[in-house]
């Protein structure tokens, strides 16, 4: 209990809208923030430093850039001009020694955004389990992967619902040895056969076309509260060898219920991604989605729309345990208030992946469930912490510190 009442305290500093800083206050919910007057004065004192810190132009950062590779610090630039115009610049280093680098600038307005965009990174302790979903725990190997990214991207709002957008980038792929000191590196386990692209890495053009549909929630606490869908189509052209171009097509959706009473929330969450290749390519086993944990590996600027206030898939699994040219995933989620910011949710997930999207039926799916535990800032999740089972491979613990979490 006293451990609840300090997660209470601790949160209500999170929400209070005098630790906002410039920003509007925050429309909270009442049931949803404890007593303020419980913060001691040197904590709120110190938390108001923090926040004034965090909205200046260049602030550090705290967060994570892949599974594996640790929780990280940087600094991070973000600068406004002329109210539509915005540049932005971040660079975090884990303590697991990955790294990212990312600059990011252009127009944002209320139908039209454009923006250009380059990204590096160096994840060097990925998982690699095989492919397929029958893949062995036992080939549990990892495997380093270096890339840059430099493109640009587009989008118009024609009606506040729907947002159509489109991508054009490069991609400079490299893997290398894994440099994980508890599991061998994938080339001692695995060879071209099994991991496509293991021997060489040629370069990419990515073309993407999106549309994104959004319908609001109903007013109040009715049943219907809001879904979105996703439709998304992406081109790999391999540059340089003939070998690895492919396609891919994403569909996904959420939608959102209010069941027995305020602030209780049911979420339905589907992703269904297939790829076609031309005769005699493949697609490379380092750009082909998983599932298993807390996140896929995106693009620049890419979420999955996820579950609620999460992108895990298969929280009974480790983190990219099943990989394959093709998925399937269906969840639902069920949050409910607990004390003051603090929520609970309990989840159901099931899934799989597949070499050929004819196998994408529900047939022999991987299953698992668990509950979680989410400290809020208002509506949005700050950190997050899933436990996830039934998947005959043990408990497995997330824990996720978001943007959210600085107030």
């Amino acid at each position: 209990m006293k451990l609840l009442r300090a997660a209470g305290v601790f949160g209500t500093a999170l929400i209070s809208p005098c630790l906002i800083g410039a920003q509007e206050p925050a429309v909270i919910p009442p049931s949803r923030c404890a007593p303020e007057a419980l913060i001691p004065p040197a904590v709120k004192s110190t938390l108001c430093t923090i926040s004034s810190t965090y909205h200046k132009p260049l602030h550090p950062i705290v967060r994570g850039i892949a599974p594996g590779g640790g929780l990280g610090a940087g600094l991070e630039y973000r600068g406004l001009f002329a109210d539509r115009w915005h540049a932005g610049a971040s660079a975090v280093i884990t303590v697991r020694e990955s790294w990212s680098a990312e600059a990011r600038g252009g127009y944002r307005g209320p139908v039209v955004r454009v923006e250009a965009f380059a990204r590096g990174h160096d994840l060097p302790q990925l998982g690699f389990f095989g492919l397929g979903r029958e893949s062995d725990l036992a080939d549990h190997s990892n495997f380093r992967l270096r890339d840059w990214t430099a493109g640009g991207l587009a989008s118009v709002r024609p009606l506040p619902w729907i947002v159509l957008g489109g991508r054009i980038e490069g991609i400079w792929p490299e893997v290398r040895s894994g440099r994980s000191s508890r599991f061998p590196s994938i080339e001692s386990r695995f060879d071209d056969a099994g991991a496509p692209g293991l021997a060489v890495q040629p370069d990419f053009l990515r073309y993407q076309a999106l549309l994104d549909l959004e319908i609001p929630a109903a007013a109040g606490e009715a049943l219907h509260q809001g879904a979105k869908f996703r439709i998304a189509y992406a081109t790999y052209s391999d540059q340089q060898l003939d070998r690895y171009s492919f396609s891919r097509l994403d569909l996904e959706a959420q939608q959102r219920f209010a069941l027995f009473g305020p602030l209780r929330r049911l979420t339905l969450h589907g992703w269904l991604s297939t790829t076609h290749t031309d005769a005699g390519n493949e697609v490379p086993f380092y750009l082909q989605y998983t599932l298993g944990g807390k996140w896929n590996l995106l693009g620049v600027g890419e979420e999955l729309i996820g579950s609620d206030g999460t992108q895990a898939t298969l929280r009974g699994f480790r983190n990219f345990r099943f990989r394959d040219r093709n998925l399937l995933l269906l969840q639902a989620e069920y949050r409910f208030p607990v004390w003051g910011p603090i929520d609970a949710t309990v989840f159901a997930e099931a899934g799989k992946v597949a070499a050929r999207r004819a196998d994408l039926d529900l047939t022999g799916l991987k299953r698992s469930g668990g509950f979680s535990v989410s400290l809020m800032r208002g509506p949005a999740t700050a950190i997050r912490v899933d436990v996830g089972f039934g998947g005959g491979e043990g408990v497995q613990a997330f824990f996720t510190i978001h943007r959210e979490a600085i107030p």
